[in-house]
């Protein structure tokens, strides 16, 4: 057990993830002019983008049928273990491990093309290496936090949605848990987050407070929580937000002795953020769920789909959510075959006319994304005319820009 408690050997080898960040704070966040077209409107461009070995691969998305474009390359981090794109604005974010810094770029919204933000890349504090994943962005948020796995800790920013720049919150890094992979975002008025902290003998999961004024973290009372029971090594990862109130956090637990097969559910206090068991957890899925993704609530009754990357057998986990009780049934047809390996997951914003959305998943040993079609009242998955699509050498994180 003890050999697995180095994080950058946990780093090294699986490759842990995911992630992604958060939007600009007070005078800092911009508001988008009134749109120029009414009717008849072109879709807004959406851009895939995966982590290669010292580089970033983007691709031209087909609004239509989910398509990918030719693949056009940018240099980027030795190695990345976190990547996020904000929230129609035109930025994108990778963690640079080896220095324990963020990379920033904007995107050119004609050509998804990339071009570094001015002052990046953005330190993290700290001694290399460490950085991590990345918090989501979501709507109305002006921080972006950044794990460091060797460290024990995770680093706070604020966001400029102007410029796209980074500045360092006072008191940042913040201590979190043995080797902190995984970062999200919480509450309507996104007061929370939450560390998943891999190494952590019962899986913790850190919480806590963020102040909306700074961007400051206080751990919330009864954090870290427990994935699993003491000695279990559960390995806890993905993170995902879900719920009509998204208000149930879910948490793929890959194993560091063993591979797991679980999914642990929590719903979360609107008022403390405090973590309580949803009943029914943990949900059985495939062997080491390590990369997760949510497709948004469909019209279709406040249904949400969840779906696991299991990087063990090689299959993609799929299940309807409940949008009332945030509890997980498996799709019919679930789980997915016929990837040669498994990275990370990513699926659009938003859906296409006819009510689907597209679902895409990184394979590193066959070079290629992966694309799928999900059905918007299934959640059922059917291969894209053309999938795999070439994708450079071992993509591993995915993320989707979609730009106003």
């Amino acid at each position: 057990m003890g050999s697995l408690k180095q994080g950058i050997t946990m780093a090294s080898a699986l490759l842990l993830s995911l992630g992604l960040v958060a939007c600009g704070r007070g005078g800092n966040f911009s508001i988008s002019p009134p749109p120029t077209c009414v009717t008849n409107c072109p879709p807004s461009p959406e851009y895939l983008y995966a982590t290669v070995p010292s580089a970033i691969v983007g691709f031209k998305i087909d609004s239509s049928t989910g398509a990918l474009g030719s693949p056009f390359t940018t240099p980027g981090p030795s190695q990345s273990l976190g990547v996020a794109a904000t929230i129609t604005l035109g930025q994108l974010y990778v963690s640079d491990f080896a220095n324990n810094k963020v990379e920033g770029f904007s995107i050119n919204s004609s050509t998804g093309g990339l071009t570094a933000i001015p002052g990046s890349p953005f330190s993290m504090g700290g001694t290399p290496p460490g950085a991590g994943g990345l918090s989501p962005f979501v709507s109305g948020g002006s921080d972006l936090y950044v794990t460091d796995l060797n460290a024990g800790a995770v680093a706070a920013f604020t966001y400029n949605s102007l410029t796209g720049a980074l500045s360092t919150v006072a008191g940042s890094p913040f201590p979190a848990g043995n080797t902190p992979v995984q970062a999200v975002i919480a509450g309507f008025q996104n007061q929370f987050l939450y560390i998943s902290n891999l190494n952590d003998s019962a899986g913790g999961i850190s919480a806590f407070t963020i102040n909306q004024n700074t961007g400051a973290l206080t751990p919330i009372s009864g954090s870290p929580y427990a994935t699993g029971a003491t000695g279990s090594f559960p390995g806890p990862s993905a993170l995902a937000i879900g719920g009509s109130g998204q208000n149930i956090l879910y948490v793929g637990l890959v194993g560091t002795t063993n591979a797991n097969n679980k999914i642990a559910a929590f719903v979360i206090d609107a008022n403390t953020g405090a973590l309580r068991a949803l009943p029914g957890s943990p949900f059985v899925t495939g062997n080491a769920p390590q990369y997760m993704a949510l497709v948004p609530i469909t019209l279709v009754g406040g249904t949400e789909f969840l779906y696991t990357a299991n990087t063990q057998d090689k299959t993609i986990s799929a299940f309807v959510v409940d949008g009332n009780s945030g509890t997980l049934t498996p799709l019919s047809g679930s789980p997915y075959h016929g990837a040669t390996s498994l990275g990370g997951l990513a699926v659009t914003p938003n859906g296409t006319a006819s009510g689907n959305f597209f679902l895409y998943a990184a394979d590193p040993q066959a070079k290629t994304v992966i694309a799928y079609t999900v059905d918007g009242t299934t959640g059922a998955l059917s291969p894209i005319s053309g999938s795999p699509f070439p994708a450079g050498n071992a993509p591993t994180l995915l993320t989707v820009a979609k730009i106003n």
